[in-house]
Order: structure tokens, then C-alpha cells, then sequence
């Protein structure tokens, strides 16, 4: 009876151990592929024939809680992006000069909402872009050709990110949103990924 209890015993401890190493987060001294490939994998490569993004632009951190330990933390504003692993994902972040990680396993992750922000499209009558939107060239190319501010504009893009361990909060340029949505949607996690797009705040412009 003793040896049972002692095996038990023994189970949780490992069993609690090795939740543990899922809670980490990564400093300079400890990033290593070794670490980091028996938590989330292997590195994902470029494909040539599919050029498929294998990571993230930069986003800004502006929020993180850790549900198991409260004294170890990401500093907010540190600059991050996140890479794809055969088995998950690992969030890198940098806070002057300081690098910090995160292996995330596609198993302990809750949720990513990716949100675009708030769009406003007004371009003034022969105005070059007002020209290019008639000629029927997409507003993605057609705003780099604005004149003037008002002419177009975009809100920050938000990420949330969930996991069993913790919560973060990102905010990027919001004239890179496609190309995070093809990252983010090509990762196939399936029903963990939202994608918000709002409407069109104001679009004076009509063919």
C-alpha cells in the first residue's frame, strides 16, 4: 500500500513537472532549438514552390497576465512576433535590447482573435487615388497613392491570444493586416482562429 501511494505520489509530481515546463518563460540564456523544439517542434522552413509565411510581422505588447505565476512576466510595449513550429507556436519578444520567448503548443492554446481596425476612405474628386479606385485598382495599392491624410486611414490592428497559461493583448500597424490574416489563417488551426474585419467607419468614395 505504501509503494502505491509512494508511485502516486511519484505520478503527480512528474505529471506536475511537466505542466511546468509548458508555464516558461524563455530568457537569453535558456532559448535554444534543443528547449524549445521538445515543447512546440520543429522550426517550420520556407517552402519555395509555396512561400507560405512562416512568422509574423512585429506587434506591440500591451498587455500580459500569467494565470500561474504573477511575478513572471513580459514587459508590456516589448516589441514581438511570433514564428511557426511543427507543433505550436514560439513568441519571441525584445524589450531593450532584452530577449525574452514563449513556446506556445498548439495543445495549451485557447484562441487568437486578429481584429483590423477602423477604416475611413475619402478621396477628393481626381484626386490620384480617387482616379486609381475608378480605374478599379484595390484600395490596398490605390492608398499609397493618397495626397492628402484624410484621404484614407486605418486603425491600429488588435491580437489576443489565449492559452491554459496566459492572456496577451498586441496591437500592430493596421496597413499590414492582410498579410498577418494569411499567416495567422494559414497556421490550420481551425476554429481557434477569428478573424474580425470591421466595417468601413466612413467610405465617401463611390464608382
Amino acid at each position: 500500500m505504501l509503494e502505491f501511494y509512494w508511485f502516486m505520489g511519484t505520478s503527480q509530481t512528474f505529471s506536475h513537472l511537466f505542466e511546468l515546463q509548458y508555464q516558461m518563460i524563455l530568457t537569453e540564456n535558456n532559448i535554444n532549438e534543443h528547449s524549445i523544439k521538445g515543447l512546440i517542434g520543429e522550426r517550420t522552413n520556407i517552402e519555395p514552390k509555396k512561400l507560405k509565411a512562416i512568422g509574423s510581422a512585429s506587434f506591440f505588447l500591451k498587455s500580459f497576465v500569467n494565470k500561474s505565476d504573477k511575478t513572471d512576466l513580459l514587459r508590456t510595449d516589448s516589441k514581438c512576433n511570433f514564428e511557426k513550429y511543427s507543433d505550436g507556436l514560439l513568441l519571441r519578444a525584445n524589450f531593450s535590447n532584452r530577449l525574452t520567448a514563449i513556446p506556445i503548443p498548439k495543445t495549451k492554446l485557447n484562441s487568437i482573435h486578429l481584429i483590423r481596425g477602423e477604416e475611413t476612405i475619402d478621396p477628393f474628386f481626381l484626386s490620384p487615388m480617387w482616379v486609381l479606385l475608378k480605374l478599379g485598382t484595390s484600395k490596398l495599392i490605390a492608398r499609397y497613392f493618397r495626397f492628402r491624410l484624410h484621404e484614407y486611414s486605418i486603425g491600429e490592428m488588435e491580437l489576443k491570444l489565449k492559452t491554459k497559461h496566459y492572456e496577451m493583448e498586441f496591437i500592430a500597424n493596421g496597413y499590414i493586416f492582410e498579410r498577418q490574416k494569411c499567416f495567422f489563417e494559414g497556421l490550420g488551426y481551425g476554429e481557434k482562429i477569428t478573424i474580425i474585419e470591421k466595417p468601413v467607419a466612413n467610405n465617401t468614395y463611390s464608382k
